[in-house]
Parts: C-alpha cells; structure tokens; sequence
C-alpha cells in the first residue's frame, strides 16, 4: 500500500445557510451528474454530529481550477490537501491487506478523542489494515485556525506535523502472489503456499477479488450491491472462512491413526467396488473397484474401500485425535479476522447437535472428509505441512516476526507422530502425482528433483442419490475440488493447498494448479524462460 497526497473538497455545515443552493452551484461548475449529486446529498445526510464534510476526497487538477475560480460563489467552502490510501494491486492484497474506510457512526461515537470527525480520517476494515490499525495509523498532527463565527476557516495560526505509523512487514512472496492471483482469476477458488519449516505464508489467494480502493473514500450503493449479490462472493475471505467437507486428503490421517495403532501397511485389502456395512452399501468412486492394495497402494489410488475396511477396524476417535494434532479443527491465528475452526465431529458433538449417538455410517463417511467434517483452506496448508516437514507441528504466519524462524528447532525434536509412518505416508503421496495409475499421475512436475507429492480430494455438495438434478442444479452443485501437497520431495520446502468450488474433482481442477504453483515457487518458470531465451 501507499499514501498519496491529494485535494478534497469540503463543506462547512452551516444550519443558517443553504447547503442545497452551494451544491447546486458546486455541481454546475463541476459539471456533475445527477448520480453524483445524490452522493453529494447522502454524505451530507449522513453527516450527523460532523460540521464539516469531504464532498470529494481526490479532487482532479482541473476540477481544482474550476473551484478555485469560483470561491467567491461558494461560501463554506475549502479545498484542503491531505492523504489517500491507495492499493496499487488491489485484487493481489484485498483478502489480506484489507481495506481502509470512513469510520461508521457508531465508530464516531465510540472514538473519545473525536478524532474521527475529521473529514480526513479512515480506519481498518479488514485484514491487516484492521488488525494492525493504531500501529499503522500514526499520530495525527494538528492544525489551529482561526475562524469566524460560522466556524468557516479564515487563516492558519500554527500546524503540528503528523507522525507516520509503524511498518508491518509480511511473509507474502509478491512475485508468487502476483503468480497465483492470474492463476485463478477465472475460478472461484482459494490458493495458500506455506514454506514447511517456517511456516511463512507466501501467498494467500482467494477469488474472485475485489477493488479495494473502492473502500477507501466510502464504496458506492451500486458497487456494494454487485459484490453482495454475486454468488461467486468475492468478499468471502475463502483461506481462512470458507468451510469444505476435505475429502480424501483425510484419508491420510485415518492411515497415520492406524499405524499408530499398531496396523500392519502391508495388510491387503480386496476393494470390488463397494463395502458392505449391516443394510447399507458404501461405495469406492472406482466403481468396478480397485483390486488388491496394500496401505501405499490406498494412499496412491484414493481406495474408499480400503479405508472404509480401516477406518472400522480401528474407530473414528484414533483417526479424528490424529486429525487435530495436524491441524484440522483449529483457529489458527494469523493476524486477520473471520478464522473459522471447521469441525472435527464426534459422538459427544453429534449427541449435543443432533440428540443422536454416533454410529458406524458415521465412521465411514469421515473417514473418507465426507459427512460433518470441514476444514478451511489454511488448516489444509498446513496438514500438508506439517505432513512434508516429518510432523513438527509449525504454525502459521502472515506477519514476519523472529518467532517464524524459532518454531522448527524448538519443535523439531518432538513430532506429533512417528517420522516411520509418515515416511509410509509420504511415499503414498509421491505415488499419487508420479506413478502411473496415481490420481494426479498426469500433473506431475517432470523436472527430476522438483517433483511434488500430493493427495487429491473431492469435497462432495450435495449427494447424488439425493434427487435427479437437472443440468443447471448440478453444475450448481458439482463437487469441490481439493488437492494438498508439497515439494521437491526429497527434500520438502513449500507446501500447497488448493480449493476449486464446484471443480467435480481433485485431480481435474485443482491438481493442474497446484502442479504450477510449485513449479513457480520452485523457480523453475525462470528457468525455462532463461532456457528459451538461449536458444
């Protein structure tokens, strides 16, 4: 972000002149629509307790000229100079950076200092530009002016210079923000690159985006309109608060629940499709099955069977405590607000909601991310994480500060589960993108030593036993496509997690970008245009 220097026109309210008539005169110089005027008008009406207004908060040169001229027609009016808060890439930073904005009434009211009254003032909305907001804001200075009994502005008598704010430094890879941004534009979609040791945010995307310098000198009716009526919901902060059931990306941790309860990997399990629970059949998505897998072979075809097999073999409650030591089901904070949890169910959770106790329908259905179970886009970044760096619980941060570079060497020494069975489980997900037959073989990076490992995941809406849709309704209500993962894969550095609503699958929507955003981290888009460029 940057401040520019600007011009506003103001208004001095006075009750014994006619403010419509200084409008009027105002707009006619301006040549001003009616659309215009209406917003001259509503700032006016919203004023309140304020007794002087910004009509125009970036007054153009030549509008300047005209006012100038015509002073001597607008009695109770000034032309200031002050600062504007401008975001020069505003859809890359809108769901991190936020936004600055006039202060509410009820935000006037609250401010002791009255502060707020000034026509100049803004303040954080959202992301950091809220969170950090009396750190950034600095301390204002203070101008005396004589005025006359109208509080109409006749001379300065002295000026206290303004103090600037404090500079937040963050973790985002501009370059690589910059990189996802494109990516996704036509999607609706969230991306989040973490680096697995640090547990950096390197990039944060969510989209689609919004102009946030729509915010800054108030946003327009019609402007506010389009963003809350769009289904895609660009104001939707997607990595931190949009809730999906993970899919088979929580396939990994029923496999590390079981290991850890003493399961054998090489135990084989028959899947012909469907496994039969009482009355109930639950199906594989491979209909015509996968045959014979060990615990490997599961991770790499996403077998449902198989884990299904496990999942009642060892209960829900070893997988789902194993899900919340890697992240699922935690608020992380990362310095903005709107976290959201998600949900680990339980049978105590289910009992309390739903006055029912938890079956064995209900094991399955989790054990595969389906039924209760939501996570956000974050936790899936850093389950991928904490997966690739050998289990060392890091956190994850937006803001750089000295804990960043602490928390591996404290932590690393303690893993929240035996390196052995992730090592079963990383090979697991080095099959998925790089052997034939693995759900995201065709999106492997083929560079030898920049190879990704990943696990695909469909996040389903709406069951499709559930009634006949027409054409329209399922697009609507096609699955959420889910890929997490990491790379190179000898030697893990970035992490991935990638969300594309209604992208029917993992392997499909989001694997593709998950495969060039690690190309792009890695830096290998650099080094194929250096290569091109020779020859």
């Amino acid at each position: 972000t940057r401040n520019e220097s600007n011009f506003r026109l103001l208004i001095y309210l006075d009750k014994k002149r006619n403010v419509e008539e200084v409008i009027e005169k105002i707009a006619n110089i301006l040549g001003s629509n009616e659309e215009d005027k209406k917003m001259f008008y509503a700032k006016i009406k919203n004023a309140k307790r304020k007794n002087v207004i910004s009509l125009i908060d970036n007054l153009g040169w030549d509008d300047l000229a005209r006012i100038e001229t015509s002073f001597h027609k607008l009695p109770g009016v000034s032309i200031e100079s002050g600062i504007i808060r401008k975001y020069p890439y505003q859809f890359e930073t809108a769901h991190f950076l936020g936004y600055v904005s006039l202060p509410a009434e009820k935000e006037i009211e609250e401010n002791e200092q009255n502060l707020f009254m000034h026509p100049d003032f803004r303040i954080g909305k959202s992301g950091i530009e809220k969170t950090f907001d009396a750190a950034l804001m600095g301390k204002y200075g203070v101008k005396y002016v004589e005025v006359n009994v109208h509080e109409v502005p006749l001379r300065t008598l002295s000026v206290k210079q303004p103090t600037d704010g404090s500079r937040i430094n963050l973790t985002i890879d501009f370059g690589l923000q910059k990189f996802v941004t494109e990516r996704i534009k036509n999607d609706v979609a969230s991306v989040v690159v973490m680096d697995v040791k640090t547990g950096e945010i390197l990039s944060y995307a969510s989209s689609p985006s919004f102009d946030a310098n729509n915010f800054v000198e108030g946003i327009s009716k019609d402007y506010w309109k389009e963003l809350n009526e769009d289904p895609k919901k660009p104001l939707n902060n997607k990595p931190i608060s949009a809730l999906y059931p993970p899919g088979s990306t929580f396939k990994l941790m029923v496999a590390l629940g079981a290991l850890e309860s003493g399961y054998n990997p090489s135990n084989r399990v028959y899947c012909n499709g469907s496994y039969q629970l009482g009355k109930r059949t639950f199906h594989c998505w491979q209909e015509k099955g996968h045959g014979s897998l060990d615990l490997v072979g599961a991770i790499m075809n996403s077998c449902n069977v198989y884990f299904y097999t496990l999942a009642n073999q060892i209960g829900h409650e070893k997988f789902t405590e194993m899900a919340k030591r890697f992240g699922f089901g935690e608020k992380f904070d990362i310095s903005l607000y709107g976290a959201k949890s998600g949900m680990v169910p339980s049978d105590e959770w289910k009992r309390k909601v739903f006055n029912q106790p938890w079956v064995k329908g209900d094991t399955l259905n989790t054990a595969i991310g389906q039924g209760n179970v939501l996570s956000t886009p974050l936790q899936l970044a850093v389950v991928a994480s904490r997966i690739a760096n050998g289990g060392v619980p890091i956190k994850p941060y937006l803001v750089r500060n000295s804990n960043i570079f602490k928390q591996y060497d404290a932590l690393k020494n303690d893993p929240i589960v035996d390196r052995n069975f992730l090592k079963l489980v990383q090979e697991g997900m080095r099959r998925v993108v790089n052997e034939p037959g693995g759900t995201a073989y065709g999106k492997r990076i083929l560079t030898s030593g920049f190879e990704m490992a990943g696990k695909t995941g469909t996040s389903q809406v709406i069951s499709k036993r559930e009634k006949e849709m027409t054409k329209s309704e399922s697009e609507n209500n096609a699955n959420h496509a889910i890929f997490i993962g990491y790379a190179p894969v000898h030697d893990p550095k970035y992490a991935v997690s990638v969300v594309v609503e209604h992208g029917k699958s993992g392997s499909m929507a989001a694997a593709p970008i998950a495969k060039d955003v690690l190309t792009e981290v890695q830096g290998l888009n650099k080094v194929f245009k250096k290569t091109n460029n020779i020859s």
